[in-house]
């Protein structure tokens, strides 16, 4: 079985006086695939905060530099940021004085490559919980064994776990992942 996505192949034009190991490159790059940020404190702590980018929850597959591949639904949001910068990352005021040129074409991807990329997006899907950033799918764990769940709270998990259970990726491989099957069955008793 294989599924349909979209091959992206994208090339940033810089300007002459940029460099591509400079800052204004990786930012790009940030702004299309989100990081985390380390702050170490003076007294010692570390503190990790995810910082989304345009493609943070979507599935997607990287088979080499300066290309991806997406589900059709995914790209809009990557046509947008390539045409005006805008992202989730980084609050530019404006684009920036950069272009981007890329090629499009419809590809289908084997169903083991779709199963890591859903697998890989939830692995990087974090939420706001009671002790920090913590990962979905173990809070999702987690408060099923609760006896008494806060409702709001509840409702915002259920939230972020619909927007991958709606991603056509997910739809067409979950049954045939052991991990994707597991969340799927935590999410519908949570919806219970």
């Amino acid at each position: 079985m294989s599924v349909r996505g979209y091959f992206v192949q994208y090339k940033f034009i810089l300007p002459d006086n940029i460099k591509h190991s400079s800052y204004t490159y990786q930012k790009l790059f940030r702004a299309i695939y989100g990081y985390t940020q380390a702050v170490y404190k003076s007294n010692g702590k570390t503190y990790h905060y995810y910082r989304p980018g345009v493609l943070s929850n979507v599935p997607f597959i990287r088979p080499g530099k300066n290309c991806v591949i997406i589900p059709q639904s995914a790209f809009q949001k990557l046509q947008e940021f390539f045409k005006t910068g805008q992202n989730p990352t980084h609050e530019w005021s404006v684009k920036g004085d950069w272009k981007c040129t890329y090629f499009l074409n419809e590809k289908d991807i084997s169903e083991k490559d779709i199963i890591i990329a859903v697998e890989e997006l939830l692995s990087r899907k974090y939420i706001e919980g009671n002790e920090g950033l913590v990962k979905l799918s173990s809070e999702i764990d987690r408060i099923l064994n609760l006896t008494e769940i806060n409702e709001s709270y509840k409702n915002l998990i259920i939230n972020e776990a619909q927007k991958i259970i709606e991603n056509i990726w997910f739809k067409e491989i979950y049954s045939s992942s052991p991990v994707l099957l597991s969340f799927y069955q935590n999410f519908k008793k949570l919806t219970n």
